[in-house]
């Protein structure tokens, strides 16, 4: 295994002191190699509440409770363990409801996979209630949805809010039990409606403008697990990464971080980097294809979160195109530097990834001109804003990510030894 990874070319050093230093506080504190605290010390009392507003919204709060709560403010500690005792109660309450969900299902015999959520724990995240779980998803075979839609509908579930204001082309709008519940501005309120995600595929070709050949070999290989007595399908274990590899660069090639995600794979290549057997079933089982866009995830969380890694994920990783590997070199801290200084750098690796010259034109124009989605009822207010906001900055960037790729401005070195 390698504590870092080693690229075909020389890269250009990340400069770690562009990310804004309590965003880059929390990113140090939860590293695998090289952990620190100092910068959290240096946050004063009076900036905590704003910088865990951020770590709310990027669902890492409770990962700050479970890694490095004692190392805070005696204010922040509380708040935190607050927080800890919300999600521990709005477990509860998944878990109740999946299981009522699953049990139905089975009965009916409709066949389904957990996503996401519990099934991640223990292999991904050691402690369910740290991924601050907000749906529960669940991945039917397309002739299944009508049976899968209409137990839900039985079981009181409804499409809400959600599902007039937010369109998937991979699930079936959001779907939960009606209520008063009101908006009092706590992410970890135990009360909070729980959603329901019917999935019926996991990568949307279309959309993305990228294949992956071999999805339906996922649930080909699905695996039972016990939860609290409800026995459900979930995906196997190579699988349940390449799910999650994928879900991550999905969010971020559409401008979202959400860490907590990337540091769940951290910690799995890092806990994964001497399991040889796991890494040999995993290449086995997983196409070329597929491969190099997990590569891609886990380099991005490697350089953010230092973990060990497998030799086999720094090959991977040294095979990607050399576009790609331009963007990991310049360009992978731009999401942590999207809250103080918005940007669209994700763009540049959308289009790097994409290989035909059709589809990187619609994502092109889907990202920079945006508005027609929003007349659509597509795209919130504050996304709109942001759009509009970044227009201009976008173009001048992505002339000068032209310019890199036209400068060759690397260094070729051999790739490691094999």
């Amino acid at each position: 295994m390698t504590p870092l990874i080693c690229w075909r070319r020389l890269p250009v050093p990340l400069d770690f002191d562009s990310v804004p230093s309590p965003v880059l506080g929390v990113i140090e504190a939860l590293r695998f190699n090289d952990r620190s605290t100092e910068r959290l010390h240096r946050i004063a009392e009076n900036e905590w509440p704003a910088l865990l507003t951020w770590s709310d919204a990027r669902q890492l709060t409770l990962l700050l409770h479970a890694l490095c709560g004692e190392e805070l403010p005696q204010s922040v500690q509380d708040r935190l363990s607050r927080n800890h005792a919300g999600g521990v109660l709005r477990l509860a309450r998944i878990t109740g409801e999946f299981a009522e969900i699953a049990s139905t299902l089975n009965r009916r015999g409709v066949e389904f996979a957990l996503l996401k959520g519990m099934s991640h724990a223990p292999a991904l995240t050691p402690d369910p209630v740290l991924r601050a779980q907000g749906d529960i998803d669940l991945w039917f075979g397309a002739d299944a949805l009508p049976e899968a839609r209409a137990v839900l509908t039985e079981l009181g579930y409804a499409p809400g809010f959600r599902a007039r204001t937010r369109h998937d082309s991979r699930h079936l709008p959001p779907m939960a039990r009606p209520g008063n519940w009101t908006w009092r501005g706590n992410m970890f309120d135990p009360e909070m409606p729980i959603h329901v995600e019917a999935h019926f595929q996991l990568w949307s070709k279309d959309a993305e403008h990228i294949s992956i050949p071999g999805q339906s070999d996922f649930w080909n290989r699905r695996i039972l697990r016990d939860f609290d007595g409800q026995s459900a399908s979930v995906l196997c274990l190579p699988d349940l990464l390449g799910f999650a590899a994928l879900h991550l660069l999905l969010h971020l090639l559409h401008g979202d971080l959400p860490l907590q995600r990337a540091w769940e794979i951290a910690h799995f290549l890092h806990v994964r980097a001497g399991d040889e057997m796991f890494w040999s079933a995993w290449r086995r089982l997983h196409s070329p294809a597929l491969r190099r866009l997990e590569a891609v995830a886990f380099a991005i969380t490697q350089i953010w979160f230092r973990c060990n890694v497998n030799d086999c994920v720094t090959r991977e990783v040294g095979a990607l195109t050399e576009d790609v590997q331009l963007w990991l070199d310049h360009y992978a801290l731009s999401p942590l530097k999207q809250h103080s200084a918005p940007n669209k750098d994700e763009l540049w690796l959308h289009l790097a990834l994409i290989p035909s010259a059709a589809g990187r034109a619609r994502v092109l124009l889907r990202r920079l001109f945006p508005l027609v989605l929003a007349r659509k009822g597509g795209l919130s207010r504050a996304r709109v804003a942001h759009h509009s906001r970044t227009l201009t900055p976008t173009v001048l960037d992505g002339l000068h990510w032209m310019w890199r790729k036209r400068q060759g401005n690397r260094m070729v070195v051999p790739a490691p030894s094999q």
